[in-house]
């Protein structure tokens, strides 16, 4: 006999295509009317879309009382000419490096000014200063040189080398000539020309190259990311705003063109006749990671290696500078801006670094951007945006700064800051071990999962005495095993990272948050049955990740099953994990409330529940301001699309179930469209998609979540291997194999299947139970597909789903092991 659910019905068959363009214009009217951008972006947005994420056009001057930096024009002829900005870069700071008796100019800036930590993650797991400089000039995530060869003779660093620019007439002039003979061979024609950058230099300033620029770059070709080298500096000149003058090599790795060519090179930055200056302050690393490229200068690393000599050396050298860049202001000029930033990883373990703004617009607070939506957090691509936003000019992204101003004291400021670096840190150190912790867990189950089936252990003679204890151990067990994947979220509730060992303090968070999940299941009237603890148990968990995600997402960041800011990607929220527990939760909840309601009679609840509470999660989810989950979004309402479907009685078939993937597909890219005609610095994940689509680079961005997909693979095959275990017990207690009609019972597919016979728990010969699962797996196979990394979807979600089928599986025990008793007996006497 067919499963409920393939039975045909007297239903027109265009029902399915009507009820999917319904949902479809309800989620794209509601979607973007409510999905404002971030107020700091309304207030300095046009009202016109922009035409192209590209533009290099200059946007107005902003507002004095509203900007977050100086103002790019002078708004009176009688105020002084605007003031210098200054980036002192020194890769491998950290906030916690801030201390106002070590580094009394660091903290000063700090004190008077705003901070952030910095995501520095460019190509890799850990980035060298060169990568980081690069990236930073850039705009976009780079990699400078492939890493030397550590095992290599003589050479201890795994960083490669900064090569210092030359300013010798005749190598400068042999670049200029080899650039214009690659212009005039047709390829790619330069922005501007560079014969032009020689003879614009700067007073005190020179032109120099980059030698061997082609092998910094080369590792960049095949990387999956556009690289715009020199796009701060050439965006600052095209636009009138002076130049950008580079002192030492990071430096000028920044201002580099795309043939290493720097217009303004110089020792003294100071002095140079340029309205943004960035100055190499060298880094503060470990003999192991850096070496001295350049005899003399300060990447120089001491055998015996020590941080905090290391650190006050370098707040010494930015003491220096910065009593330079006060003698050579001009006379009666604006205060200069003051940036640093630490542009890189002092070792191989990649950490969250320091970002400090101090000057005109800088009020002592947290800053942020519309790329993180997170205060106190920037990424490293974050900084050309935002200097061009201070001099009034438009960038790609758009990106400008967010200044959240505080009253609280500087080191009330610094131990906040450092409590999320700290955070991060001790979340990516034990990410490894909760994985494995959930990987092993999985597959134990599994394993009882045949144990709780099988008719050759529990239908034997006496199984029927033991088969009860077995099922209620297992499902206690595993409604246990269910609360861990949500409490890796809520262990963000607690202040673990403010313990003297985070580590012990996140477990501690993690058990307690699960003991919370798990009491509250067992709650009466609910907690009496076991329909009921997991109806509970996935009605809560939707609910906390639905809130925290209309609330910012503060458990998805720096969490074990979320994103972490150190490895970057997303930043705010419904991550790949989360998405998984969100759409699990969201149909099992919704197949046990149908079978109830339906129990009760009431006929109505049973469509617009799922109606109701499906378009909920499908906003929340795909809003640009709260989950702005793309491929999660697709795949809850193709699993939303699938359940009203079954629900209503219409028959799937591929044609249908292939429209309820195109209509899905259709809703999504809508809302991206409203959200790409907004200004790029207002745009969420659904609008950059789109302009990836517009612009050409759709398929380098799946090329890239592919090999993502295969790198996940590679370093954690044990949670690669889940899905494929996950699908093999699904088949398994839904019965599909039995219902394939090209098996024959006599092949060994049928053997298979025949031992399996008659073995399905109770619960789950119920349709609607059985809807509610279909529309999970429907979910899962949608975010395995559309998802970036998307292996994670079908995995997490199988360790929420498998505890969840194997503590149903109790509520009806007692009643199949009789009924499994007696047919064996039979068996045996045939």
């Amino acid at each position: 006999m067919p499963p409920p659910s393939l039975v045909p019905t007297r239903l027109p068959a265009f029902r399915l295509l009507v009820l999917g363009s319904v949902l479809g214009l309800l989620v794209l009217a509601l979607g973007p009317a409510l999905t404002p951008a971030a107020a700091a972006q309304e207030s300095s947005a046009t009202e016109s879309p922009s035409a192209s994420a590209a533009s290099t056009t200059a946007s107005s001057a902003t507002a004095a009382s509203g900007n977050t930096g100086t103002s790019g024009e002078d708004s009176e002829g009688s105020q002084g000419p605007a003031g210098k900005t200054i980036v002192y870069g020194i890769p491998g700071l950290t906030i916690n490096d801030i201390d106002p008796v070590r580094t009394p100019n660091l903290y000063k800036l700090f004190s008077e000014g705003a901070a952030a930590n910095l995501n520095v993650r460019t190509i890799g797991s850990a980035t060298c200063p060169g990568s980081g400089w690069l990236s930073m000039g850039a705009g976009a995530r780079a990699q400078a040189g492939p890493p030397t060869d550590p095992e290599q003779e003589g050479n201890r660093a795994t960083c490669p080398p900064l090569s210092a620019p030359s300013t010798s007439d005749g190598v400068v002039k042999k670049a200029l000539d080899d650039a214009d003979d690659a212009t005039k061979s047709g390829a790619e024609a330069q922005r501007s020309s560079d014969e032009d950058l020689a003879e614009a230099s700067a007073d005190g300033t020179a032109t120099a190259t980059i030698e061997d620029f082609e092998s910094i770059k080369e590792s960049n070709v095949d990387s999956g990311y556009s690289v715009d080298y020199g796009m701060l500096a050439r965006l600052v000149r095209e636009q009138g705003k002076s130049c950008v003058a580079a002192e030492g090599p990071g430096a000028a790795y920044a201002v580099a063109d795309e043939n290493g060519i720097v217009a303004n090179y110089t020792d003294d930055a100071a002095s140079a006749d340029c309205r943004l200056d960035l100055v190499d302050l060298g880094s503060i690393g470990s003999s192991a990671w850096l070496y001295d490229p350049i005899p003399d200068y300060s990447y120089t690393v001491p055998v015996f290696f020590d941080r905090e000599e290391r650190v006050a050396e370098a707040d010494e050298r930015l003491g220096d500078k910065l009593e330079e860049a006060r003698d050579s202001a001009t006379p009666g000029s604006e205060e200069p801006t003051i940036m640093v930033a630490g542009l890189g990883d002092s070792s191989s373990l990649p950490q969250l670094r320091a970002f400090i703004a101090s000057g005109p617009g800088y009020e002592p607070g947290s800053l942020s951007s519309a790329s993180t939506r997170t205060p106190g957090l920037l990424q490293l691509t974050d900084i050309a945006p935002g200097i061009l936003d201070q001099f009034g000019v438009s960038s790609p992204s758009g990106i400008s700064f967010d200044n959240t101003p505080t009253d609280d004291d500087p080191q009330e400021r610094i131990d906040d800051l450092v409590s999320e670096s700290q955070k991060a840190t001790s979340i990516y150190q034990h990410l490894s071990t909760f994985s494995l912790l959930l990987d092993i867990t999985f597959y134990l189950l599994f394993i009882l999962c045949g144990v709780l089936l099988s008719r050759n252990l529990l239908g034997r003679r006496g199984g029927a005495t033991i088969a009860p204890t077995v099922h209620r151990f297992l499902a206690w067990a595993s409604l246990a095993v269910a609360t861990l994947p949500m409490s890796a979220f809520m262990a963000g509730l607690f202040p673990w990272a403010r313990l003297p060992h985070p580590g012990f303090g996140l477990s501690v968070s993690i058990a307690v948050s699960a003991a919370l999940l798990f009491g509250a299941s067992l709650l009466p009237p609910w907690g009496r049955t076991w329909r009921g603890r997991v109806a509970a148990l996935s009605l809560l968990s939707f609910l906390i990740l639905s809130a925290d995600l209309i609330t910012g997402s503060h458990l998805q960041g720096n969490s074990l099953l979320g994103y972490n800011p150190i490895v970057g990607g997303r930043y705010y929220g419904l991550g790949n994990q989360g998405a998984a527990i969100f759409i699990v939760s969201l149909f099992i909840f919704l197949g046990l409330a149908i079978s109830w309601l339906r129990a009760k009679g009431h006929r109505r609840m049973v469509f617009i529940l799922p109606l109701v509470l499906g378009l909920l999660a499908v906003f929340v989810s795909g809003n640009p301001s709260w989950g702005a989950k793309f491929g999660g979004t697709i795949a809850t309402l193709a699993g939303l699309l699938v359940l009203l479907a079954l629900v209503s009685r219409i028959r799937l078939s591929i044609f249908r179930l292939m429209l309820i993937g195109l209509a899905s597909l259709a809703v999504l890219l809508g809302i991206a469209f409203l959200d790409w005609l907004r200004e790029p610095g207002a745009r969420s994940h659904f609008g950059n998609f789109f302009d990836q689509i517009v612009t050409g680079e759709a398929l380098q961005v799946v090329g890239r979540k592919l090999g993502a997909n295969l790198h996940i693979m590679q370093i954690n095959p044990a949670l690669a291997i889940v899905t494929p275990l996950a699908v093999i017990a699904i088949l398994f207690f839904l019965r599909y194999l039995l219902h394939f009609p090209s098996i024959a019972a006599t092949s060994r597919a049928g053997l298979l299947a025949n031992k399996w016979r008659g073995r399905l728990p109770q619960v789950f010969r119920d349709q609607d139970v059985h809807f509610g699962f279909l529309a999970a797996v429907t979910g899962m196979a949608v975010g395995l597909v559309l998802t970036d990394s998307g292996i994670a979807v079908p995995s997490t979600g199988a360790m929420v789903l498998l505890p969840y089928l194997l503590a149903l599986s109790a509520e009806h025990a007692k009643e199949d092991v009789g009924v499994k008793s007696v047919a064996g007996k039979k068996a045996d006497r045939t």
